[in-house]
């Protein structure tokens, strides 16, 4: 798992990404919304669920190509902690099945990469207003 140097408290968005150039892309764009030490970063299913468990973040970026049924798991287990956060995938995979999987499963967005500020910003920040 790979945490930020910030206290669980916090932290208000997780992005879950197996590759660490790919989440280190979305931090960047994240930090355009968010202050640094309120992202904080998992690599996998099972740390991104302990993650969002000790955390309670309101949103997690994830991307679900990590195989993708690991991906797909991952949205079905973090729709299960309580409070859940807002989900919006963020993926390479542009296909119709996939993304209907992601959306089923319990994703609340999802966007394509490369992805833009704009969308990205939308995609997460727009639902915060109900959630604060």
């Amino acid at each position: 798992m790979v945490m930020t140097e910030t206290k669980p408290d916090d932290v208000r968005v997780v992005a879950i990404d197996s590759r660490s150039e790919r989440r280190h892309v979305i931090r960047r764009l994240l930090e355009h919304c968010f202050e640094p030490g309120e992202i904080a970063e998992a690599d996998g299913r099972q740390s991104a669920i302990e993650l969002v468990d000790r955390c309670h973040p309101k949103v997690v970026v994830l991307e679900v190509a990590m195989p993708l049924e690991e991906g797909l798991d991952t949205i079905t287990a973090l729709r299960l902690i309580s409070p859940p956060p807002r989900i919006v995938v963020c993926s390479f995979r542009r296909d119709a099945v996939t993304i209907q999987a992601a959306l089923d499963r319990g994703a609340d967005a999802y966007v394509t990469k490369p992805v833009g500020l704009a969308e990205l910003r939308a995609a997460v920040t727009v639902p915060l207003a109900s959630l604060a």
